[in-house]
């Protein structure tokens, strides 16, 4: 995989300050993600990738019964996963009744991280985006991470009726850069 970054509000600097560990960890989970046909096997190599990392998360992709055969990873069973999940933590307020929950998150000792994973439309990154600077508000999340498509037509070549109004890393850069929010934003873009 080939990974852009766009440091909103924060710099790897900031990532390592809520955690050693958290900038090297989550570049490791994104490259280790193969390219796949279809959004929902992208977002089950992302749970179980995530999840065997200790990120607690929201839903479990349809389809996913048990760990992806060809993606390096040692998950627990996905029953052990369930008991274990805080999914509180993926709630993006505690004050509102948005009912929004971004799709993984951990907590550290210097606060939340929330990462939404977007492969379908534009108006989906306006919601995260939003989720984000709510939770940040409520001084709960330390960052908020948003992976993309660098470029979905080319990524999902073999699906082009389905392509229009999708987000990418270039329309979330700039929307970022647009918008005007104060919270640190963490945007990742996948390619080839």
């Amino acid at each position: 995989m080939k990974l852009k970054f766009y440091y909103y509000n924060c710099s790897p600097e900031y990532i390592q300050s809520i955690d050693p560990n958290l900038y090297d960890q989550i570049i490791s989970v994104v490259a280790r993600v193969p390219k796949r046909q279809t959004q929902s096997e992208l977002n089950a190599d992302l749970f179980w990738l995530f999840t065997s990392e200790g990120w607690m998360y929201d839903t479990v992709p349809t389809g996913t019964a048990a760990g992806p055969t060809d993606v390096d990873v040692v998950a627990p069973s996905l029953n052990a996963l369930k008991l274990e999940n805080k999914r509180n933590l993926c709630l993006t307020s505690t004050t509102l009744d948005t009912r929004w929950h971004s799709d993984f998150a951990k907590s550290f000792g210097s606060g939340l991280v929330q990462i939404e994973a977007l492969f379908g439309k534009v108006e989906s990154m306006f919601k995260d985006f939003c989720g984000f600077r709510i939770a940040y508000a409520e001084r709960r999340l330390a960052l908020g991470v948003e992976m993309v498509l660098t470029d979905p037509p080319a990524y999902f070549a073999h699906r082009k009726n389905t392509q229009g109004g999708m987000a990418n890393f270039d329309i979330a850069k700039n929307t970022l850069t647009s918008i005007g929010l104060d919270c640190p934003i963490w945007l990742i873009g996948i390619g080839e």
